[in-house]
């Protein structure tokens, strides 16, 4: 009666165990059209705190929240259809960042953490398009920060965040202009993720075919499939 009894304890100490897993999960796929946001405070409180970090180099920037005016500043400029709901308002690790920005902008958030990966490796340091391109997810300037573009490449929760937002705005159809250019390979459309990560890759949609983004997709998937930031040579770089 006894080992019955102990056997029944595991079982359910196991299925309550799983059980905050399994709620977090259903957060981590990516939403609907038309979805969200949640707040950033929403948001925050769905972060699995799990104290991962491999970037220890991005600490500073992990922790700073941008002021009113930095963020009125740059909510002037932007065209970003979702701008007045970016804040970065959050501090974490750098996986929590990423967490937070997929839960806030409804994008699964292995997708998240692997364009990361490929655009920066997870390194808030990076400077790519010849110094224009900053930090976790390469913000670019002058399409979507200006100057100095201190806003993108001094604060991650930023930077994700308003990754997240465009990547959303793109996938709920807000980008009408991408069909009134040329370069396109496809008719914009809502609803189509490879093709909203690819127009933050290339400025076109599935295209232009001089930049075709499917090598670039393809570099998510591959690093998504292997879960590269738990392989023990991402987790040990540390910094160009």
């Amino acid at each position: 009666m006894r080992r019955l009894s102990l056997g029944f304890a595991v079982v359910l100490l196991v299925t309550l165990v799983g059980l905050p897993t399994a709620v977090h999960a259903k957060y981590q796929k990516t939403k609907p059209v038309g979805w969200g946001p949640r707040t950033s405070k929403a948001a925050a409180k769905l972060v699995t705190r799990n104290g991962f970090e491999p970037r220890r180099m991005n600490r500073r920037d992990n922790y700073r929240v941008p002021g009113r005016k930095l963020l009125r500043e740059w909510r002037k400029r932007s065209e970003m259809p979702y701008k007045q709901f970016v804040d970065g308002r959050f501090r974490g690790t750098t996986d929590e960042i990423i967490q937070w920005a997929s839960l806030k902008w409804g994008i699964d958030t292995n997708t998240m953490r692997a364009v990361a990966a490929v655009e920066s490796w997870w390194d808030m340091d990076t400077l790519g398009d010849n110094g224009d391109s900053f930090g976790l997810y390469q913000v670019r300037r002058p399409y979507h920060c200006w100057g100095k573009c201190k806003i993108a490449r001094y604060f991650t929760a930023f930077n994700a965040d308003y990754y997240g937002a465009i990547v959303r705005s793109y996938y709920d159809g807000k980008q009408t202009w991408l069909n009134t250019v040329t370069g396109n390979g496809k008719r914009y459309r809502a609803g189509d993720l490879k093709g909203s990560m690819g127009a933050w890759y290339s400025g076109r949609w599935w295209g232009p075919p001089e930049r075709p983004i499917e090598p670039y997709l393809g570099w998510i998937d591959q690093r998504r499939a292997e879960k590269i930031w738990k392989h023990p040579d991402f987790i040990a770089y540390t910094g160009n």
